[in-house]
């Protein structure tokens, strides 16, 4: 069967060193003074394995992604990254312990997906031969496939859940127990509940309450199903407000591009109407330009025609007294016009009359001609330059559009994801309400519990009691052979109680207990485990009963000792334990022993960093 093994976890930043630390593929232990980042370790190792946020520690400052190190059954390292502000998980195919400078080979969604492979969760499972299992989740037998979540309860444990009175492998929620017991299940036995017929309730009230159930569950399946690869309702917050800033700059900006924009066209729209108008006048005077050219003509022609009945009578005599030219009569003998007197130098006096006339009009019509020109060249230049200034505003204007259109589409995107951000949170309270009403119907959980406890082989419950007792005499603990678990109670029963009935201290032993030896035992039987444990504090506070809490802030010497002892040596899969404690013996030569000391000029003083309150102190040494 496949096995995971961790194989480091880094720290990076763009102005910040690595922080790093190497965990043997057999055993590490982690220890030192509290507040030095022992439980941050474990913190961490889950979030990169899809937990939903990363804890706030002041030495977190600095740092922005998350590197984890896998090694797969294959043989092949990895690296998983991922933000510390949340997001997606990148998968490298290679074991980097630095600022990644190369795009992702893939990229994994951190939730769980029935629909899809393509998230942390199913490429997880899939390692360890678990991808599409099906486990109960209610009691008319409705499956729901298993996600790697439903396994780092049992195999990554943190300090507060090492010590909870709520039973190892239990969240302490009642709408997930009964898949939580279920995966428990899958885990003892290999198999899963895809087999399972969906059938009603026995009783009527039963159903009635399973009715109930089943349309809150439909109505919940369904919010979910739309929330498959949405973000959680922290990250979307924290979108929403972002996505709010942007859409105020955008609109900001495009409303300042929109008033130069209009100022622009109320400017060009009066050239425009500057330019029709001097166009029309340009035109008119176009028009009136011939018709003078036109008239000028006629005024010279009408010169040289008097210029011509002036030559010829003068060369013919016209002009003076004496015999007439026509009929040859003398003076005495000729019949005087009344009008003209017989005055034929009047005919010449007529026509010099004419031509001063036609001459005068002539010069005036020239002179009008010269002050049409005139206006027509100031037109023409008008023209092109308010031609000119309208190009230019309408070049300003399409630089104006080519700047607006783009913010406009972004403006529009970014209201569209907003207006899909407000949705998905809309859902996420809806999906809390449903849930709530699920937790209400109390009665109906406990019988749920009940079938899927039904579903766990009580050969199976006695050999993993066996494993827990076993562990146990091994670390001296007192009483270990009467230590068993109880598929009733899904508990561990020691000195005739539960679990949670002890104090913190035994709490964690028994937790400690549980979760190896449901390691062993799968790794024993050649089943499904995710291959690795991580405990957080199994030791610090336990006391034996003979031994006083006032008496030692120490846990016991024979059991500190017992508990290494017997991790190194019948333990097959990778142990990675944080403890305040030392050890005591040395570790053997696969095994990696790194201390935190919390003091700057000694050894290593933590897993990041020391904030000092002027700036960050580098210490990256790693001892054993």
């Amino acid at each position: 069967m496949g096995r995971l093994a961790l194989s480091h976890l880094t720290f990076t930043g763009t102005n910040a060193a690595p922080a790093s630390v190497d965990f043997s593929p057999h055993v590490t232990v982690i220890h030192g003074p509290s507040d030095t980042g022992k439980s941050f370790i474990v913190d961490a190792i889950d979030f990169v394995l899809g937990a939903k946020e990363l804890k706030e520690i002041p030495e977190r400052e600095g740092y922005s992604r998350v590197l984890l190190g896998l090694e797969l059954p294959a043989g092949e390292r990895i690296t998983l990254a991922r933000s510390v502000d949340g997001g997606s998980i990148s998968l490298y195919r290679s074991d980097i312990r630095v600022e990644p400078s190369t795009p992702a080979d893939e990229t994994l969604a951190a939730k769980h997906s029935a629909a899809s492979t393509k998230n942390i969760s199913r490429f997880l499972l899939d390692q360890v031969d678990l991808d599409e299992k099906q486990v109960r989740k209610n009691a008319r037998n409705e499956t729901h496939m298993l996600s790697f979540r439903d396994l780092t309860r049992l195999c990554l444990i943190g300090e507060t859940e090492m010590q909870a009175e709520e039973a190892p492998g239990l969240s302490g929620n009642p709408v997930n127990k009964t898949k939580e017991v279920s995966a428990l299940k899958l885990l003892l036995t290999g198999e899963d509940d895809s087999a399972l017929t969906a059938v009603p309730s026995p009783q009527e009230q039963k159903r009635l309450r399973g009715a109930r159930q089943e349309v809150v569950e439909r109505m919940l399946s369904q919010l979910e199903s739309q929330l498959q690869d949405v973000a959680e309702t922290t990250e979307l917050a924290t979108q929403l407000g972002k996505l709010n800033s942007t859409i105020d700059e955008h609109s900001t900006m495009i409303g300042s591009l929109t008033e130069q924009r209009g100022q622009l066209l109320v400017a060009h729209s009066k050239l425009q109407s500057a330019d029709n108008a001097q166009r029309s006048e340009y035109s008119d005077a176009a028009v009136l330009r011939q018709r003078f050219t036109l008239l000028q003509k006629q005024y010279e022609s009408d010169l040289a025609r008097l210029e011509m009945i002036a030559e010829a009578g003068n060369l013919l005599g016209y002009f003076r007294r004496g015999t007439c030219v026509f009929c040859g009569a003398e003076p005495a003998s000729q019949h005087l016009n009344v009008d003209c007197e017989g005055d034929t130098t009047s005919f010449g006096v007529s026509v010099d009359s004419e031509t001063r006339k036609t001459q005068g009009l002539l010069d005036d019509l020239r002179v009008t001609i010269e002050n049409l020109d005139a206006r027509t060249e100031v037109l023409r230049a008008s023209i092109r330059t308010t031609r000119r200034d309208a190009l230019s505003l309408q070049k300003r204007i399409e630089k104006l559009d080519a700047r607006m259109n783009p913010e406009k589409g972004n403006l529009r995107e970014l209201l569209a994801k907003r207006s899909e951000i407000e949705k998905h949170m809309g859902l996420y309270e809806q999906v809390k309400t449903f849930e709530d009403m699920i937790r209400r119907i109390a009665d109906e959980t406990e019988a749920e519990v009940a079938t899927a406890v039904a579903g766990l082989s009580l050969t199976a419950v006695r050999e993993f009691s066996a494993e827990i007792s076993k562990r146990l005499a091994e670390w001296d603990y007192p009483s270990a052979a009467s230590v068993r678990y109880d598929r009733n109670e899904l508990d561990i029963i020691a000195g005739d109680q539960r679990r949670s009935a002890h104090g913190k201290g035994v709490r964690a032993v028994l937790h400690a207990a549980f979760t190896l030896a449901l390691a062993q035992y799968c790794f024993d039987r050649e089943m499904p485990h995710p291959g690795f444990v991580v405990l957080d504090s199994p030791l610090v506070t336990y006391r034996p009963p003979d031994q006083s809490t006032e008496a030692d802030d120490e846990p016991p010497e024979g059991v500190v000792r017992a508990f290494y002892r017997d991790i190194q040596a019948n333990f097959d899969g990778q142990i990675i334990v944080m403890e305040n404690t030392d050890p005591l013996d040395p570790l053997g030569d696969d095994a990696r022993d790194i201390r935190f000391t919390k003091h700057i000029d000694v050894g290593r003083y933590g897993f990041l960093p020391v904030v000092d309150g002027t700036g960050t102190t580098d210490i990256l040494t790693i001892e054993g």
